[in-house]
């Protein structure tokens, strides 16, 4: 694509006219899209239905279908950066436009969002509403008297929002939601565990990945648990699982297949749509987002003359590093967020900008004359996408971390104690490699488990697969 791209490069430079410029920017863009369509790894994937892809409404941002249907926003970085930089150029040469500058002055130095300017900047996704279009998806299945399957998977990557959507959705169905057993059960009697299981349904187990061990012991709980799943022995229910543990149960248990959902990838677009809700400032007004570089709009505050281009080419990235996956760009996009040292609006400035604001239509942050007028001190500044640091593990890194990274996958975090079981490393080791990862942020500890980071995970995933390691489908 890149030696069809230089010669894309070398075409225009011969074709003067403007009218061949712009066929040949035309020719780039639907170049361009075709190269986004050629990912390897999800080439047989078959196109979702027109049914299931349909959205409900305006605001409708969470989708759900067969898992077989997911597919992955694989636009390369290479694709974005082409994309953006060369058809601003084929637009400033045929628009006699020139390149838009930063609003901030060399000196301005940007900080972190962080505290509650990053909570309202950027809030937790609508989980009820995630839950009510996932209650429409399975109420077909719940209200069918003799169902072809008597449970329903729930598989998705991890930090994806399946746990919360699953417990929203029991809370709000008033399902009974079961707790995962001990280590003890898994590695010895788990009897007891089984017998407290309802055998009236629906019911709920929100996270399959923590009834196994990969350990010489710790497969049988799981069996039997998917055995009388199968059979329908355990009722009518639903079981969330990473995507991460089932790949390897399907590995160790082949023959265990089982209706399973999943929600649609976030695309660009949908990214940036669920990004825009409820965003907020410092002082509870809608927050205004610009491109550090080029002071673009990532929100529907841009208008004609706006460098769209610009702005798009951030929100394509982000999907591509993500893999659509909605907690993974939420980690991403706060790392972007930025803002000028702490400065006090006077009183008189807050009012202007609240009259300003109520005069605004709805649904939009202020007209065009309004927010010019705001302090750049009261916008967030978003560092442009081929700026952003992408982590990457150290050349000291070795099979003992990517064991360890693995571990923590495959059983959707683990202590140390858990780890020592379902790996061959005294626990000084282990201990050393999770310090080592700790400090470049690709694990950390809650609760008293390890789990790979939402950062960290993209770089994570991609060194598993190019080393040839077990990893899923997503």
């Amino acid at each position: 694509s890149l030696l069809t791209s230089s010669y894309v490069f070398h075409k225009i430079e011969l074709a003067t006219p403007i009218g061949n410029l712009r066929l040949c920017m035309w020719f780039l863009e639907g170049f361009e899209v075709d190269v986004a369509r050629l990912p390897a790894e999800q080439a047989d994937i078959e196109t979702m239905s027109t049914n299931s892809a349909e959205k409900n409404d305006s605001n409708t941002y969470w989708e759900f279908s067969p898992s077989g249907e997911y597919t992955v926003p694989t636009e390369s970085m290479d694709v974005v950066r082409v994309r953006s930089r060369f058809l601003g150029f084929l637009h400033r040469l045929t628009q006699g436009e020139k390149k838009k500058e930063s609003p901030l002055d060399p000196t301005d130095d940007l900080l972190s969002l962080s505290g509650e300017r990053l909570t309202k900047a950027v809030p937790a996704p609508d989980w009820e509403q995630a839950a009510t279009l996932f209650e429409q998806r399975v109420r077909p299945w719940l209200e069918t008297e003799t169902p072809s399957t008597s449970v329903v998977f729930y598989v998705a990557p991890p930090y994806s929002g399946r746990e919360e959507i699953l417990r929203h959705w029991a809370g709000a169905n008033k399902v009974s939601v079961l707790k995962e057993p001990t280590t003890e059960a898994i590695l010895g009697d788990s009897s007891k565990w089984l017998r407290a299981w309802p055998r009236k349904g629906p019911w709920v187990l929100p996270q399959l990945e923590r009834c196994f061990l990969r350990h010489a012991s710790g497969l049988g709980l799981v069996r039997e648990l998917l055995s009388g799943m199968m059979s329908g022995d355990l009722g009518r229910g639903i079981v969330g699982c990473d995507s991460w543990a089932w790949a390897y149960l399907q590995h160790v248990l082949p023959n265990r297949s089982s209706f399973t959902l999943s929600a649609k990838a976030f695309d660009a677009q949908r990214l940036q749509e669920l990004f825009s809700e409820n965003i907020f400032d410092q002082h509870g007004l809608r927050a205004r987002f610009r491109q550090a570089d080029n002071g673009a709009y990532l929100f529907p505050e841009r208008q004609e003359g706006d460098d769209v281009d610009a702005a798009d080419g951030f929100w394509r990235g982000l999907a591509a590093r993500s893999r659509g996956n909605v907690g993974v760009a939420g980690a991403y996009w706060k790392r972007a967020l930025r803002t000028l040292p702490e400065k006090e609006l006077g009183e008189q400035e807050a009012e202007s900008r609240q009259s300003e604001l109520e005069q605004a239509k709805p649904g939009y942050a202020a007209s065009r004359h309004a927010a010019s007028r705001q302090s750049k001190w009261a916008t967030i500044w978003v560092t442009p996408w081929e700026d952003m640091l992408q982590p990457a593990l150290p050349k000291g890194s070795g099979e003992s971390e990517l064991f360890v990274l693995q571990a923590l996958l495959l059983h959707g975090g683990l202590s140390e104690v858990g780890l020592k079981r379902t790996l061959p490393f005294d626990r000084a080791s282990i201990t050393e490699v999770l310090h080592f990862l700790a400090e470049r942020e690709f694990v950390a500890r809650t609760d008293g488990r390890w789990y790979v980071t939402a950062y960290g995970y993209p770089t994570v995933r991609a060194a598993l697969k190019t080393s040839d390691y077990l990893c899923d489908e997503f």
